[in-house]
């Protein structure tokens, strides 16, 4: 396995690997992007092609392709070699069943309950009602149906039990963590039986969990619908039904429309808006909002008008603004959901979607509509839902557009909205925010250290021949620079030319992260430029020799002091001379320098 691991590693181009997930831009002989891991407007985040590896300098990421799949997508070890074996084209040995990991034998569940539900649907006299139902009531095709995998689950007692523990020979314990069953006095019960069954597949495609919709003949007490529980694989706030089918339209369209549940974005797939994805009520999480910005930068929300008025789906859409995306929003007019809209009228839903409005005009236009401007009893109502709105804005420009719009609406001063927007926040301050927390000192690199780094970047990123030469060598004084120069003047001796490569095979473990490091900082194009990479390069090495002097000075002037101490005046006066030498050269040093253009790195603030 570990040969394989490595095998994998050496077929996959970690560049190609992370430009399909975002946008990476050469920079030297690396690439950089914005980092995915850490919201960031300058871009930190480098790939070395010939390390096979990344590292953010803003947040401290780093890894290879294994490590940013489990990092980005948030798979486990065995699900990236799996991926990445296909993608490379390697077959993987699986010596026994054991190697498999949590996560695949409970995806493997999932997969086979969902086919287990499927047959029912469409092959079993049991599922015809559902089926009746799906195709006749709610016009959603055989294609569909099997697109999306939808399945029933009949009433019978014990039914998946028998398929899935008694002939598949999965443990009931697996099966009530995948959440499929609960287990009562012994007694095995699906969770989901009498309900039309809708598979949730992940980004990936893999089936993550459940959703069960009673038959309309269900008794009036059941819940309409139920979902399964957060599992290992499961967790409803990371995912957005759909988008393992709507991802490329969404790239290609470069816009996305959120609807709210199953049906709403099965009947808009089946219409032709197949950039579509739904959402488990009308708030965007987090990790919806991070997944969704890595295919669109664009959003259109096709949900309840109820939403206007819910504090979490605000607070989503805030995030999302602050995420860089773009939120517009659908007025369905009559219709209460897109799958309304659809059933009913399918080119009146995509004339909807596109007349949209900014997000914030809907919700302030939704409050404005239901209260009373002309009383104070009215605008009191409107200012105590407007002001958190408002709040929640989270550019300051637009913000301040909106009090204005506001403060014109009510006839009131923009004062008068600013200050009930700064006593909200006064009041929002919760006693976790008020807590003194101590900040972590951060360790400063002295400008010797800094300029060292810099001297190996260029090298190891041009010329690391340079590295050879007396005069810099002999420059180059802190542990870690130091250490890392002795081993390409070993790894010179028997190699021609330098390869990153080929250097780190033999490197010592814990002098990787400092190289790789060096190798990865940006140079932006002073590489690329001969003259310009030899400016930077003979300012950095001008740079180093007069810290190298004022070093060489101090330890002088200590000994000066100790000499006099001693009254020692034969060494003084020698140290003296050497002193006025050493002070002599870097003045002339310093001179030299005076009116040149320096490289941003080397300006001292």
């Amino acid at each position: 396995m570990v040969d394989q691991v490595e095998e994998i590693k050496q077929k996959t181009d970690i560049v190609s690997l992370i430009s399909e997930h975002i946008q990476l831009k050469k920079a030297g002989r690396n690439y950089k992007a914005l980092c995915p891991f850490h919201s960031e407007k300058t871009p930190s985040f480098m790939v070395s092609p010939e390390l096979q590896m990344f590292k953010c300098f803003g947040c401290g990421e780093s890894g290879d392709i294994y490590s940013f799949l489990e990092k980005y997508e948030g798979m486990e070890f065995r699900e990236a070699l799996k991926l990445l074996a296909d993608r490379a084209g390697v077959k993987l040995i699986t010596r026994n069943l054991g190697e498999a990991s949590e996560k695949e034998k409970l995806y493997q569940i999932n997969t086979l309950a969902s086919k287990f539900y499927n047959y029912v649907l469409l092959g079993h006299p049991r599922g015809k009602p559902a089926l009746d139902y799906l195709t006749k009531e709610r016009g959603i095709t055989f294609e569909t149906i099997k697109t999306f995998q939808l399945g029933f689950s009949p009433d019978v007692p014990g039914v998946l039990k028998r398929f899935l523990v008694d002939k598949k020979k999965f443990p009931v314990r697996d099966l009530e963590r995948v959440g499929l069953v609960f287990v009562q006095d012994r007694l095995v019960s699906d969770k989901f039986r009498g309900r039309i069954i809708f598979p949730l597949f992940d980004h990936r495609g893999n089936i993550a969990g459940f959703s069960g919709r009673v038959m309309p003949t269900a008794k009036s007490d059941l819940a309409k619908y139920i979902n399964s529980p957060e599992t290992p694989i499961y967790h409803k706030s990371n995912l957005l039904y759909g988008l393992n089918l709507s991802k490329s339209e969404i790239k290609e369209q470069k816009e996305a429309v959120f609807v709210e549940g199953e049906l709403d974005m099965i009947s808009s797939w089946q219409a032709g808006v197949k950039n579509t994805v739904a959402i488990k009520g009308s708030a965007l999480t987090d990790e919806q909002v991070r997944l969704i910005s890595r295919f669109t930068k664009k959003i259109t929300l096709a949900l309840d008008t109820d939403f206007a008025g819910d504090t979490a789906a605000r607070r989503g859409i805030s995030v999302a603004q602050k995420q860089g995306l773009e939120i517009q929003v659908a007025r369905l007019g009559q219709y209460k959901d897109p799958d309304e809209a659809v059933r009913k009228n399918p080119p009146e839903f995509k004339k909807l979607l596109k007349e949209t409005v900014n997000v914030w005009d809907f919700i302030l236009d939704s409050i404005f509509s239901r209260f009373d401007l002309k009383t104070g009893e009215g605008k009191a109502k409107i200012s105590s839902e407007v002001v958190p709105v408002l709040n929640s804005i989270p550019d300051k420009i637009v913000q301040a557009h909106y009090i204005g719009i506001v403060a014109n609406r009510l006839k009131v001063p923009e004062s008068a909205v600013s200050e009930q927007i700064s006593q909200l926040k006064e009041e929002l301050i919760s006693e976790e925010e008020k807590k003194i927390i101590i900040p972590i000192k951060k360790i400063e690199k002295s400008r010797r250290q800094l300029l060292e780094e810099r001297l190996l970047t260029l090298a190891f990123q041009g010329d690391p021949k340079i590295l050879l030469a007396s005069n810099v060598n002999g420059l180059i004084a802190t542990p870690l620079t130091k250490r890392i120069c002795q081993e390409y003047e070993k790894f010179s001796q028997g190699h021609k030319d330098f390869s990153p490569s080929e250097f780190t095979e033999n490197l010592p473990k814990e002098l990787m992260n400092g190289f790789a490091e060096l190798v990865l900082a940006d140079t932006g194009e002073i590489t690329a430029d001969t003259d310009d990479y030899k400016q930077e390069l003979d300012l950095v090495i001008h740079d180093l020799e007069i810290v190298d002097l004022q070093h060489q000075l101090e330890e002088s002037e200590a000994k000066i002091r100790q000499y006099e101490a001693e009254e020692e005046r034969e060494k003084l006066k020698k140290e003296q001379e050497k002193f006025a030498e050493l002070g002599q050269k870097l003045t002339k040093l310093k001179s030299t320098i005076e009116g040149s253009n320096r490289g941003i790195i080397l300006q001292e603030g």
